[in-house]
């Protein structure tokens, strides 16, 4: 795959498909907004975006479309650039489009295009009309109107969004606990992470939005990069990224060393499912918070999808028709989110978002292209594990143990059957996990909340 995916040829148009991601980052890392009497940068803004008060939220959510419609042109003419460069890479190196080079890229090596596109149908299926309840009843409990404003639906209770009980220190240490009693392995992981230093986890001026994990290969170890912010994202770094930062740890010594991670997707089940598995330790990270960071957690892994699945939809037409002009772009995902999103208000009320243009805030699109359908991959997979852990939790630690224990050494699909999983491809999944998901929903009373 990666033969087929270069030549020396494109080494310039890599060089500069790398730049121009590069300046899309810088100019996300660069916003400077004002609210609340200081200035905030994109992550700094995000806890403003999810407050309990109509008001802070919504001016919170206009500020930041704002900075976006101000900066509109220039996030146009980036995308532009990059799909023009990705069309021409793969051009040069024989295929009829871009889409076909970026599965190259993404070592897509057992499933095809056909397989994605049969994702798709059963995720409008299944997932569509289950998120749309979830956001009926939200907008029911909150007494806001359905659709939702991007400003509403940021908000799922009435007494606001589930927030961390702690500090960045207390979670640090609530997750050394939670670790330590997972498993033997988890313990050694995390206490390693924390001794020497390999989580850079606080939001600071200038620093890069966003947060993930790599491997730092000479040394062995993994480190994980972050943006605490006071949200619950920030309880979902420790779990999601520690997830993604133990299955290297715990496939450290393979050779070849390409055996050490799978593929993409592969991976984010990993991430996904260490979030399930964490539910046990909640409370202190979330305290009196904990029955609702669940139920948003969940709600959420389910209203995920369709938007995942919508952003890898878009990127394939993108892809197929690089001669679409900014606004017939923007077209194509105000229709997308009419099949994936339809409980969302498109009013113009607030700037950028409120038009249908929330797209270009997805660093994947730009940096990443065809990263993100793994998400939903995984996330499919994720809910099976929830799932199997309602029913025997210790089994399904041992089905998650047998499956990131084999590293990179198998394909996706086999390391799925491998644990004895059915996997997204198998309709029965997306099925059962959804009536699964549906069923703990619906005996949780929201209504107080």
């Amino acid at each position: 795959l990666e033969n087929k995916a270069f030549k020396p040829s494109i080494v310039p148009l890599l060089q500069e498909e790398n730049d121009t991601a590069a300046e899309y980052e810088k100019l996300l890392a660069s916003a400077k907004i004002p609210f609340d009497g200081k200035v905030c940068t994109l992550s700094q803004l995000t806890p403003y975006k999810t407050d309990a008060d109509d008001d802070i939220r919504l001016s919170a959510w206009k500020a930041e479309g704002r900075w976006f419609k101000e900066n509109q042109d220039k996030f146009d003419e980036l995308y532009d650039k990059l799909v023009k460069l990705r069309d021409e890479m793969a051009k040069k190196l024989g295929f009829e489009n871009y889409i076909g080079l970026g599965y190259c890229r993404m070592n897509r090596n057992c499933y095809t295009e056909k397989d994605i596109e049969k994702f798709r149908d059963r995720v409008v299926k299944y997932v569509v009309p289950l998120a749309a309840n979830i956001h009926k009843a939200q907008a029911k409990r909150l007494k806001k109107p359905y659709p939702l404003s991007f400003s509403d639906r940021a908000i799922e209770f009435k007494s606001g969004n589930p927030r961390p009980c702690t500090d960045a220190d207390g979670i640090l240490s609530h997750a050394r606990r939670f670790y330590d009693e997972l498993s033997p392995e988890t313990s050694v992981f995390f206490r390693m992470m924390l001794e020497n230093g390999l989580m850079d986890v606080l939001s600071t001026e200038g620093k890069a939005s966003g947060g993930y994990c790599t491997s730092l290969f000479d040394y062995r170890v993994p480190f994980i990069f972050a943006n605490f912010n006071g949200t619950q994202g920030d309880i979902e770094v420790v779990t999601h990224e520690a997830g993604h930062a133990f299955a290297d740890y715990m496939n450290r010594d393979r050779i070849p060393m390409e055996y050490i991670e799978p593929s993409y997707e592969a991976c984010e089940v990993h991430s996904m499912s260490m979030e399930f598995f964490s539910w046990k330790w909640s409370e202190g990270f979330f305290g009196k918070d904990t029955e609702k960071y669940k139920y948003s957690h969940l709600s959420g892994a389910i209203t995920f999808i369709p938007y995942g699945t919508a952003v890898d939809h878009f990127q394939h037409i993108a892809y197929a028709h690089p001669e679409l002009t900014p606004a017939e772009r923007h077209a194509e995902w105000k229709k997308l989110l009419g099949i994936y999103m339809p409980w969302l208000a498109l009013d113009g009320d607030i700037p950028f978002y409120g038009e249908g243009m929330d797209w270009q805030m997805k660093h994947h699109i730009y940096s990443l292209p065809f990263y993100y359908i793994d998400y939903c991959l995984a996330q499919t997979v994720s809910l099976e594990f929830f799932s199997l852990m309602h029913k025997d939790y210790a089994a399904a630690w041992q089905k998650y143990m047998a499956y990131l224990k084999k590293g990179g050494s198998m394909v996706f699909t086999e390391l799925l059957k491998s644990a004895d999983l059915a996997g997204p491809f198998e309709e029965s999944c997306l099925k059962n996990a959804c009536e699964s998901a549906e069923k703990w929903l619906n005996s949780i009373n929201t209504e107080d909340m």
